[in-house]
């Protein structure tokens, strides 16, 4: 097999650039479109002005919810956020930003999924596997329908992990161990449900490699250290989201059983620019592609009647491709409800319909089916037609609005006024903290008090707050932010308590009688600079490790 750097040397990756251009052209027009996730464009201002606020890594961002604030990045994937703000820094607006996450991403997922397709096929088939991939229906309706931005990124890293398990179990070096680390920890950063979606069939595929393998133990040991490092990369964000959201009320605007698509809308070409509504008259299309069933189909049959000739390890890893793509298919159907009734964390994933990401990525690797087959130029060039021509109308929006950032801002940023807008939509989407007892309704001054006398307040920055107060028998002082983790207050430079105040769950100090002043701050907790020191270092050790760490290693242990 060629290695990634003898391909790229091959300009295959150019060519898989200039194929991308028919899915990414539309994102080249100014403005932003009318995607139905373009409150992205806001949480990314949020994030920008988190991460200047001083708060590394963002997690309370200041401004929504009335200016109640919000641990967003608590909760939410943060990895898009990262990569957008570097465009941001680079001068791009924040809509440009988010576009330029999105028109990444697709190149990078096709030239992922042609370097794990390379370890089995020739160049041209491995070729047309990545162009499937980026051409799959469901990829435009994320792109520029749905324009779900962790969605999008995620594919990147699917064919990254399934590629590292392969590899540690041929290559002596760790580098393999380093870059599956490093894409099972951007999957998690990426996009929490797809992790929690691809994580159980990554773990069969591991033990499918484990049993095939003669040297099991190094294996195991490299495995394991792949999947600790790449949880440790991430565990500044899961571990807190996973031990907060207790602190958070759990209900979804969205019930599962309205979403189950029916076999027909699969299979149907339908295309449409609305969206998921109960029963089959949604507006938005979860055909799989016309190639997609056609290659499902004639990779069955090419499987059935090769049987004889596959070998071994190739029937297993099909037997692991097919069992991924009919179960994700069975999840998608309203017959697998009393699952999504009982398993934990599937009613998180809200539309059935999201396990559109597996077919997507487990269908373009049922090419390996067709063994040594190799293909010439022209029927290279008749196959891609075939994929792209049919397809290509779906890669653009419905509407070229061309909407700049400060009606993203104006929609969805509800301080230090809410907007009109604001207030038709809201925040629905948010879960609000346990003691919340109803949602904000409109913007309150940043320090308030039924009670007592507020002098003065200065406002040192949105997470940074100072004031004055004079109470006669004493007080309680409310701030007007959602009270979590983070949250601290000091009574004349000394900590005190804070309570959740009534309604809405704010920040709330008993002050004493008397003169005094009063300082609110958001920090991150103790507990939280650890995980993010663990992250730091075990994304080092991971860099190092594509670096070749184990050939550092011996070489510093022979200079002892």
């Amino acid at each position: 097999m060629k290695k990634a750097k003898n391909i790229l040397s091959n300009n295959i990756w150019i060519w898989i650039l200039i194929l991308s251009i028919p899915a990414v052209w539309a994102l080249l027009v100014p403005g932003y479109y009318g995607a139905s996730d373009d409150l992205h464009i806001a949480w990314l201002y949020q994030f920008h002005k988190t991460l200047f606020l001083g708060q590394i890594p963002p997690r309370f961002v200041p401004d929504l919810s009335f200016g109640f604030g919000y641990p967003l990045f608590n909760f939410v994937f943060p990895l898009p956020f990262y990569i957008g703000e570097i465009f941001h820094l680079l001068g791009l607006s924040f809509v440009d930003s988010i576009k330029g996450v999105f028109l990444i991403s697709v190149p990078l997922s096709g030239i992922a999924m042609y370097l794990l397709l390379r370890q089995f096929l020739e160049r041209n088939l491995s070729l047309i596997g990545a162009i499937l991939y980026i051409y799959t229906p469901y990829r435009a309706v994320d792109l520029y329908i749905r324009g779900a931005i962790g969605e999008i990124v995620s594919f990147v890293f699917l064919p990254l992990i399934v590629l590292s398990v392969i590899k540690i179990s041929e290559q002596k070096s760790f580098k393999w161990v380093g870059i599956g680390a490093l894409s099972l920890a951007s999957l998690v950063l990426s996009h929490n449900i797809a992790a929690y979606m691809f994580f159980p069939f990554a773990g069969l595929l591991f033990i499918i490699y484990l049993l095939q393998t003669f040297a099991k133990k190094v294996y195991l040991a490299k495995s394991f250290l792949m999947i600790f490092l790449g949880l440790l990369i991430s565990v500044y964000f899961w571990l807190p989201a996973l031990i907060e959201s207790k602190l958070v009320k759990y209900d979804t605007v969205f019930n599962f059983a309205d979403h189950f698509p029916t076999l027909r809308q699969l299979i149907k070409p339908y295309w449409g620019y609305g969206g998921s509504v109960p029963g089959p008259g949604d507006g938005m299309s979860f055909f799989l592609g016309g190639a997609n069933i056609f290659l499902l189909v004639l990779g069955i049959i090419l499987l059935l009647l090769k049987w004889k000739q596959i070998e071994v390890k190739k029937k297993i890893l099909l037997g692991w491709v097919l069992s991924a793509i009919f179960i994700a298919i069975f999840l998608m159907n309203h017959r697998s409800v009393i699952l999504w009734s009982n398993l934990p964390f599937l009613p998180y994933f809200q539309f059935p319909w999201r396990f559109l990401i597996l077919t997507t990525f487990f269908i373009p690797l049922l090419l390996i089916t067709f063994g040594k087959i190799k293909l010439n130029n022209y029927q290279l060039i008749v196959l891609l037609t075939s994929i792209i021509l049919p397809t290509v109308p779906y890669f653009r929006p419905q509407d070229f609005l061309g909407r700049v950032d400060n009606y993203y801002f104006n929609r969805y940023i509800p301080a230090p006024v809410a907007s009109y807008e604001y207030l038709q939509i809201q925040e629905e989407y948010l879960r609000l903290p346990k003691s919340t007892q109803k949602r904000p309704d409109k913007n309150y001054p940043i320090v308030y008090s039924d009670l007592g006398v507020i002098k003065n307040i200065d406002k040192i920055n949105d997470l940074k707050i100072k004031t004055n107060v004079v109470s006669k028998d004493g007080m309680v002082l409310n701030l007007s932010k959602y009270l979590f983790p983070g949250w601290t207050a000091s009574l004349n430079g000394m900590r005190v308590p804070i309570e959740s105040g009534s309604p809405f769950g704010q920040v709330s100090v008993k002050v004493p009688p008397g003169e005094h002043q009063m300082e609110f701050a958001f920090t991150e907790t103790g507990f939280k600079k650890v995980l993010d020191a663990i992250s730091l270092a075990a994304f080092l050790v991971s860099l190092l490790m594509v670096k070749n760490l184990w050939f550092i290693l011996r070489k510093i242990g022979r200079s002892f």
